[in-house]
């Protein structure tokens, strides 16, 4: 375990100080693109040599391809730093379907199979599925049979564990609406098994828990009214949000009643200072993380790389349409910065001037329509009663009106020119994107140090497919048995 800390303590190290150097990078938000200058903020020889770079090119190093574009060779030296350091986000590992030595007594009728999957999408079925084979693989070496899920929503993992892995489980949400609707779902597959199955089947379900609580603290765990058969479980966490994530570890290591421990984090953005960091060392090194770059390492780089690699990049666009936006808002009026606007779509058929009307439709400014300038109106080549502005009836309008509007036609003009730039939009966002795995490298290494801090044996694995689920590491601790 020494050794295991060393090589943690290391790799935290390295990373922090690569972050470190890349602030600047790590820290931009893309909607100042145009605002702040980002892309003259790159080394000169990165501008010279992405400014006319296919992006199917910047797919391929995002996605550790090959490509026979050449990069500069320091930033080659960063993509390089980054692979070595970074945790791996493809799955190494594989449990077998028939590693849970019980009987899957589920497995031979189809419509209980079917239930399983009912009411859950795509990207849930896999989660689900592939926690349920982890997590009963732990819970077998570590003699327990009892679970609880935090953060349990309806109840699609605790119901796959229990009724088809034979674990006892218990489900903690705090949306009462979505415990109610959980419990409704365990006796359809209840009926549904009676229906369909022999009649020793049903009595041997173990139908879950389902507990409508609040958590604020590790310690409100402790008075949990579990049954006598829960004395001793596991805790298991897919995706909960922000601090909890921490609070399931304190329970893990201050409670004698818990044997294991199955979290996949996500929402760095909503950790608080209590949240990260939490191990010893990373808070002398005095680690601090920005929310702007805790955010960029919550974005899909697989899924972002394959459209880049693909061709699919137009819809990009509308990156630098925000931008472009900013720029008009702020010189208009500098408090309008990081205004929020209407969240809109790239479509062949949106134009710039018509993402802007939409986008600020509740600002309550005036602002003018697609493809109609206060020139058109002054000269007599549209009439008053052909144009409309943002919160202003056309029949309101007049030349006089038109001229003053909040904000002008000029400006929407210029900004329109700005959206050329797109492609340099899509190369500092990717850039961004490239540093974002060692972010959250910094994150989860911090929470393994923590635990192993405490003398209990952890690892981290990726274990979804990253292109369904890109928060895909759990972090697995066990105590001795």
């Amino acid at each position: 375990m020494k050794s295991q800390i060393n090589d943690v303590k290391t790799c935290i190290d390295m990373s922090l100080k690569v972050i470190r150097m890349y602030d600047w990078l790590l820290d931009l938000y893309v909607l100042d693109f145009f605002v702040d200058n980002h892309w003259y903020r790159l080394p000169k020889s990165w501008q010279k040599n992405l400014d006319e770079i296919a992006l199917e090119q910047l797919g391929n190093i995002l996605s550790e391809k090959p490509t026979n574009h050449i990069f500069p060779l320091s930033l080659l030296a960063l993509i390089a730093t980054v692979k070595a350091l970074g945790l791996p986000r493809k799955n190494s590992k594989t449990i077998k379907k028939d590693v849970t030595q019980i009987a899957d007594q589920c497995g031979t009728y189809s419509k209980i199979k079917n239930l399983f999957l009912k009411h859950v999408k795509l990207k849930k079925r896999h989660e689900v599925s592939v926690m349920a084979e982890i997590v009963t693989d732990v819970a077998l070496k570590s003699r327990c049979n009892a679970v609880i899920d935090f953060g349990s929503g309806l109840g699609h993992l605790v119901r796959m564990l229990a009724y088809k892995n034979k674990l006892y489980t218990a489900g903690i949400e705090c949306q009462k609406q979505l415990t109610e609707e959980a419990r409704k779902l365990d006796l359809e597959f209840e009926y549904t098994a009676r229906k369909y199955t022999k009649e020793e089947f049903t009595p041997n379900l173990h139908r879950p828990i389902h507990y409508n609580i609040s958590l604020s603290s590790h310690e409100q765990l402790q008075h949990l009214p579990l049954p006598t058969h829960m004395t001793n479980y596991g805790l298991i966490g897919l995706h909960p949000c922000g601090d909890l994530g921490l609070l399931l570890l304190k329970h893990f290591i201050c409670s004698d009643q818990v044997k294991f421990i199955c979290v996949v984090g996500c929402c760095y953005t909503k950790l608080t200072a209590e949240g990260y960091p939490i191990s010893n060392y990373v808070k002398e090194l005095k680690g601090d993380l920005s929310f702007v770059s805790r955010e960029i390492a919550c974005h899909a780089i697989e899924m972002y790389s394959e459209r880049l690699r693909q061709g699919l990049y137009e819809d990009l666009k509308v990156h630098a349409y925000r931008a472009a936006l900013e720029k008009i808002l702020v010189e208009h009026n500098p408090k309008l910065k990081h205004a929020p606007v209407r969240s809109l779509k790239h479509t062949q058929d949106l134009s710039f001037e018509k993402y802007c009307s939409l986008a600020v439709e509740k600002l309550c400014l005036r602002w003018p329509l697609p493809d109609v300038s206060a020139r058109d109106v002054s000269a007599g080549e549209v009439s008053a009663r052909d144009v409309s502005v943002q919160g202003v009836s056309a029949r309101d309008v007049s030349a006089r009106d038109v001229s003053a509007r909040d904000v002008s036609a000029c400006g929407v003009s210029a900004g329109a020119e700005k959206v050329r730039e797109w492609r340099r939009v899509v190369v500092v966002y990717t850039l961004r994107l490239a540093l974002a795995p060692l972010v959250e490298t910094v994150l989860l290494l911090d929470r393994l140090l923590f635990v192993l801090e405490h003398g209990l044996s952890c690892e981290i694995r990726p274990i979804f497919d990253p292109k369904l689920s890109p928060r895909n590491h759990v972090i697995i601790a066990t105590k001795p048995n």
